[in-house]
């Protein structure tokens, strides 16, 4: 067997939820730790990077590193059947061409397709190296999702930190949303910028954002949220800042 993991349902429909959101194709990096799946949209507008822990897992054997080339259609026509305490298994043989799932009863072998057919994430060390040089807060994400939804109509928002804490507005035809979290401080004290992101991007980005979250950013550079998923597992967003 080259790699086996079982999980439940609510796990496994979070992760296809998060993916199908920014791209319909992507590549499962399987390792002794875990599954680790980094995807872009195709204009680059916005990176997804999922770290599934092998201890958020069921149960997982992975014997040697392996990437799979996945289509997400093909794995939704099985996870959309999930309710939440159901399992589901996912088998690939070593040398084999197909990914085994097994849910209720249900078995389903999975064509993949090569991975040099999948467009690449493109290299992230400018923008680690900005973001490492910019501003860092932890929110309660409940504000920003209203937020989100309250400006679904507008193109953009701007992200401002001039204040020494995180300040959203979002300006259309209906008038001026505006959001702030003065109890989360920014780090360091001081630091002043301001960004304008796409809302549809940003939205999209983190459609299976948790309760609370990490957020990094730099002047005219990515936003970042990072959130988690399980105990040990999370997901990092990036949206590039519109131009």
């Amino acid at each position: 067997m080259g790699v086996y993991f079982e999980t439940y349902g609510t796990f496994i429909k979070t992760v296809v939820k998060a993916i199908e959101n920014v791209n319909e194709e992507c590549i499962f990096n399987f390792d002794s730790s875990g599954l680790h799946i980094k995807i872009s949209d195709v204009y680059k507008y916005k990176m997804l990077e999922l770290k599934i822990d092998k201890d958020d897992l069921k149960e997982y054997h992975c014997d040697n590193p392996i990437e799979l080339g996945v289509v997400l259609d093909r794995i939704k026509d099985v996870t959309k059947t999930l309710k939440a305490k159901d399992t589901m298994s996912f088998t690939h043989e070593s040398g084999g061409s197909n990914l085994i799932l097994k849910a209720g009863g249900l078995s389903r072998s999975v064509k993949l397709i090569d991975t040099n057919m999948i467009g690449k994430v493109p290299s992230l060390i400018g923008a680690e190296k900005d973001l490492s040089d910019g501003y860092s807060t932890t929110i309660n994400t409940k504000s920003l999702k209203t937020f989100l939804r309250a400006a679904s109509n507008a193109i953009s928002f701007d992200v401002a930190t001039d204040k020494d804490y995180l300040h959203l507005t979002s300006e259309s035809d209906e008038g001026i949303i505006e959001i702030n979290w003065e109890d989360s401080p920014i780090t360091p004290p001081g630091y002043s910028s301001k960004t304008n992101y796409s809302v549809v991007e940003t939205t999209k980005a983190i459609s299976t954002l948790g309760d609370a979250a990490k957020i990094r950013g730099c002047q005219g550079g990515v936003w970042e949220i990072k959130w988690e998923l399980g105990n040990h597992s999370h997901i990092r967003a990036m949206v590039a800042p519109r131009v």
